[in-house]
C-alpha cells in the first residue's frame, strides 16, 4: 500500500484529499504545515508528499528544500498545491515538483498523483 502525506493547513481541503486517496487505498498521513510535514516524513518516509504552497508555518517552498537536502526524503516525489505560484514565477521552475493550480478537481488531483507513483516506480 502506497503511503501519502497531505499537507495543508486547511483543514476542509485536506480532509477531503485524504477521503479520496482512502477511496483509492492509499495509506494517508496529515501534517497542517511544512515543518510538522518535514518531520513526519523523516520518520514515515513516504511514497508521495501532497503539499499546499501557502501556509502560515513552513511554506511548501520551505518543505521542498528540506526534503530534498536530506538524503532519507530527497527523492519523495511531491506535488504542491497553489493558486499563487504561477504568479510568483515558480511554476514549472522545478522539474521534480508537480505544481497543481487551485482550484482543482479530485480526479485531476489523483491523476497526477498516479503520474508522480509512476514515474517514481520507474526510477
Amino acid at each position: 500500500m502506497k503511503k501519502i502525506l497531505v499537507v495543508d493547513d486547511e483543514e476542509g481541503l485536506r480532509s477531503a484529499i485524504v477521503a479520496a486517496l482512502k477511496l483509492r487505498d492509499f495509506e494517508t498521513i496529515e501534517a497542517e504545515n511544512g515543518i510538522d510535514a518535514y518531520n513526519l516524513a523523516k520518520t514515515t518516509l513516504p511514497d508521495l508528499v501532497i503539499s499546499d504552497v501557502m501556509m502560515y508555518t513552513g511554506s511548501g517552498f520551505v518543505l521542498r528544500e528540506f526534503l530534498r537536502r536530506d538524503d532519507r526524503t530527497s527523492r519523495i516525489p511531491l506535488i504542491l498545491m497553489s493558486g499563487h505560484a504561477q504568479n510568483a514565477g515558480a511554476w514549472g521552475a522545478e522539474s521534480d515538483v508537480e505544481y497543481l493550480e487551485k482550484p482543482f478537481s479530485i480526479e485531476e488531483l489523483l491523476a497526477i498523483v498516479d503520474k508522480k507513483l509512476g514515474e517514481k516506480t520507474n526510477q
